[in-house]
């Protein structure tokens, strides 16, 4: 067995879901190509010269990789090499002098009103029921790719989605009324409700392709994942509950659903003006005259 089967089979026995076991392996088999010698005889220098590498790579729009995805390949790096140390195949750890790498605040960017409208008009299906799950129910590309029929049930009168979330967590959710008819249009069938266009299960990485790509022969640089920002953004605006957005977007904490929440300048404004009347200059009073004192009988 391969150091990285061996080291995917720890991570799968850890209660990594599949897809961080499959995240995970394909940036080791993207480092060992890169290196051009087994993962364990790397040095400190070639993983410096590797992240170097990695930060000035250009992706197919010829644009270099964001800083996140250069901080998510060095923390799959990271992790691995802290097992190899760990488990006793090598004695020191060849990223320890790799810097972290310090992401500047995350800020929301839902899709405008406007451009979202004109996609749900033009879009074709699947794919327009797929923006509506991921605008109007904040759905992740690997939940959407993952639902079935089975998934689906209707509770008086109500239709109820479950399924599997992000780091292996269940999710049970009501289908806002006016969702339930783009997804009961695919009640009869059976098993996934869609599938690949060459056949075959539909991978959340190529859903999300899809409609990256559909999005840019519209001329609108969004991806799903931008939906999401959507309902998150539309629903707090909704409620003014940070919780119950936390809740509906199914967050472990609410500072992750900060990130998605984007607040208006005209509300923050407005409510510093409220606040501020405290200190607003009060109209004078006429003060009483004092009393003149009663005099008393003789």
């Amino acid at each position: 067995m391969t150091v990285i089967r061996l080291h995917l089979d720890w991570f799968d026995r850890s209660g990594a879901t599949p897809v961080s076991v499959q995240h995970r392996r394909e940036n080791l088999q993207r480092l060992a190509r890169w290196l051009e010698k087994p993962l364990l005889h790397a040095t400190a220098d070639d993983l410096d010269r590797w992240q170097s590498a990695v930060r000035a790579r250009r992706n197919s729009r010829g644009h270099t990789l964001a800083l996140s995805t250069v901080a998510t390949y060095t923390a799959h790096v990271r992790a691995f090499y802290g097992w190899a140390v760990r488990m006793g195949h090598l004695d020191i750890d060849p990223t320890a002098r790799l810097p972290r790498i310090k992401l500047p605040r995350a800020t929301a960017h839902p899709v405008p009103e406007r451009d979202l409208m004109i996609a749900l008009e033009v879009a074709q299906e699947p794919l327009r029921t797929w923006l509506v799950l991921a605008a109007f129910m904040g759905l992740r590309a690997m939940e959407i790719a993952s639902i079935t029929r089975e998934d689906i049930h209707e509770v008086r009168g109500r239709l109820v989605l479950s399924g599997i979330g992000k780091g292996n967590k269940p999710y049970s959710m009501t289908v806002p009324v006016h969702v339930e008819p783009s997804l009961r249009r695919y009640l009869n069938t059976r098993g996934p409700l869609w599938s690949a266009p060459r056949g075959g299960p539909l991978r959340p990485k190529r859903l999300s392709c899809l409609v990256s790509r559909w999005f840019r022969r519209q001329d609108m640089p969004y991806t799903l994942h931008w939906l999401r920002h959507s309902f998150g953004s539309e629903f707090y605006a909704a409620t003014r509950d940070v919780l119950l957005t936390q809740d509906a977007m199914r967050h472990a904490s609410p500072d992750t659903t900060r990130i998605y929440v984007q607040t208006s300048p005209k509300a923050m404004t407005a409510a510093m003006d409220r606040l501020s009347k405290a200190v607003a200059p009060k109209p004078p009073t006429r003060r009483r005259a004092p009393k003149e004192p009663v005099a008393e009988a003789a």
